[in-house]
């Protein structure tokens, strides 16, 4: 053939030729490199021909799958309780505390009293706790932009101190003392609000709050919750279930939070808040 159609005929076969070639090379060093030689990787390559296929493509979900690295676990608390860190905690004086929570005053309140209900009140609350709140605060377990700013300007006696200066102050009632729990608050109550707080739900694998907080809403050591602000209560938990906060050491909040519906974290907010479950 020749003349014009003779030359657009070499064109157009020439194309296809080079573009076949080019297909082919493709496909070859596609699959040398991603599929054949990621084989050869003694503990890193991919573990079946649909996990090279999609390291190839850049999916990487599947990082345990193919043995790549694995991300950091998340630290809850660089907090230790031995006995160093609880006479640390302990060791704060009242009165300097008083001074240093005049920065305070602008959220918590007056004497550790707040009006705003998604803030929460510091009077009352043990020493231990409020310790270990800012400690986490200062090395970034928790986070809030005001409070970790605050805390990184505190040393370790301050914050002992700030914590004996609110542990002093009427508000939430104090962890210390004889309590006798109000009768009939078990899995038998009528009230399902009060038997989640008290017994769990076995069935789906839930522990009272009342196994960590106290059956009066106060135990040493952890978070004081009876006349807490409910707002504050209800945030914390949707935090610690969606795991924007994570500072609880073998994660029970987060677990235990993770399996409560909308209306059940908003209830035993509710019901600590108001007081019904305190001790007599």
């Amino acid at each position: 053939m020749s003349g014009e159609n003779g030359k657009t005929w070499f064109q157009d076969a020439w194309a296809f030729t080079a573009i076949c070639v080019l297909s082919g090379v493709m496909v070859m060093a596609f699959g040398i490199g991603f599929l054949v030689l990621p084989r050869f990787q003694r503990g890193r390559g991919p573990s079946s021909t649909r996990d090279a296929i999609h390291q190839a493509l850049g999916f990487h979900t599947h990082e345990k799958a193919i043995g790549g690295p694995q991300p950091a676990p998340r630290i809850p608390t660089y907090v230790v309780w031995n006995e160093s860190t609880i006479h640390q905690a302990l060791s704060g004086d009242a009165k300097r505390g008083e001074f240093i929570a005049i920065n305070c005053v602008a959220c918590h309140g007056e004497k550790g009293m707040t009006s705003q209900t998604w803030i929460p009140n510091l009077a009352g609350i043990d020493p231990l706790v409020v310790y270990k709140q800012l400690d986490d605060f200062r090395s970034g377990t928790r986070v809030s932009g005001p409070m970790s700013a605050i805390a990184q300007s505190l040393t370790a006696q301050q914050t002992a101190d700030v914590a004996a200066y609110y542990a002093s102050l009427p508000g939430v009632p104090q962890t210390g003392g004889g309590r006798i729990p109000r009768s009939g608050r078990s899995y038998r109550s009528n009230d399902a609000t009060e038997r989640l707080i008290f017994a769990g739900d076995p069935k789906r694998g839930i522990a009272g709050c009342a196994a960590c907080h106290g059956p009066g809403a106060h135990r040493l050591g952890a978070p004081g919750l009876a006349r807490q602000n409910a707002a504050y209560i209800e945030q914390q938990l949707h935090d610690f279930a969606q795991g924007s906060r994570a500072n609880d050491m073998n994660m029970p909040m987060r677990t235990l939070a993770g399996m409560l519906t909308e209306d059940e974290m908003h209830a035993v907010a509710a019901a600590y808040s108001s007081g019904m479950v305190e001790a007599k």
